[in-house]
Order: C-alpha cells, then sequence, then structure tokens
C-alpha cells in the first residue's frame, strides 16, 4: 500500500513539473510567424536557465534558429 501510495504521489509531482503557466506553450510554427513574440521570448529564455528548458523555449529557440539558418 505504502508503494502504491508513494509512486501515485511521484506521478502526480512528474506531471507538474515542465508546465510554466505564464506562458503557455506555442507551436514553433507559430512562434515562425509571430516575430515579435519569438524574439521576445527568446530572450526571456536565454536570460533564465531554468526557463529554457520549458516546452515554450525549446519551441521559440528552435523557430528562431530556423528564421536565421533559413528565413521564413
Amino acid at each position: 500500500m505504502k508503494k502504491a501510495a508513494l509512486m501515485l504521489l511521484s506521478i502526480s509531482i512528474l506531471s507538474a513539473c515542465g508546465k510554466d503557466p505564464d506562458h503557455p506553450a506555442q507551436t514553433k510554427d507559430w512562434y515562425v510567424q509571430h516575430d515579435t513574440e519569438r524574439l521576445a521570448r527568446v530572450s526571456e529564455c536565454n536570460n533564465d536557465a531554468a526557463q529554457k528548458v520549458m516546452p515554450d523555449c525549446q519551441n521559440a529557440l528552435t523557430a528562431q534558429a530556423q528564421v536565421v539558418a533559413f528565413g521564413k
């Protein structure tokens, strides 16, 4: 019983990790199309290592790399 409770607690804690309520995750394609928002988010992500691993930052950074390398 203790193992089941511990497993349930662990799953709930881990499922809450990686979510940023202040910045809902946008897609990479959305960031490619929205220059102002992309540049602002990339700046935030580069200034905060904890944010940099969030899915939204990953999408913004990937979109920025794509725009720089290939254009829109």
